[in-house]
């Protein structure tokens, strides 16, 4: 058995203990060392959106970061810390993302984001 089946078959197994409503857990993106931002972190503080609006990303100078989603009313927050280009975003329940920042424009998966 191909060792990708074997882990498969282990997280469906995982998944039966699995509770369906997870407690939050604490964020492991460390803010203890905030200070003056870096070039890197004044590019991406600021409010990005998507080119037609559907998603709004507020990254604050503090390592904190609110998404928003006008149309479907949804909220996110969480942490995000800066590593030259790359942002790696990590939300309150636990997901993690990362972006990359390049020519003034922010993209995170799929999603190309521009200064609001």
């Amino acid at each position: 058995m191909p060792f990708s089946q074997v882990l498969q078959a282990l997280g469906q197994f995982a998944a039966g203990f699995t509770p369906g409503n997870r407690p939050a857990r604490a964020l492991e993106i460390d803010l203890a060392e905030v200070g003056a931002p870096t070039p890197f972190e004044q590019a991406a503080i600021g409010t990005w959106t998507t080119e037609d609006g559907s998603i709004l990303i507020d990254l604050r100078p503090d390592g904190q970061f609110h998404k928003a989603k006008p149309a479907a009313g949804a909220r996110h927050s969480g942490r995000y810390a800066v590593d030259r280009s790359k942002l790696y975003f990590e939300g309150e329940t636990g997901w993690v993302a990362l972006g990359k920042l390049k020519r003034g424009r922010l993209s995170i998966g799929e999603k190309q984001f521009h200064k609001a």
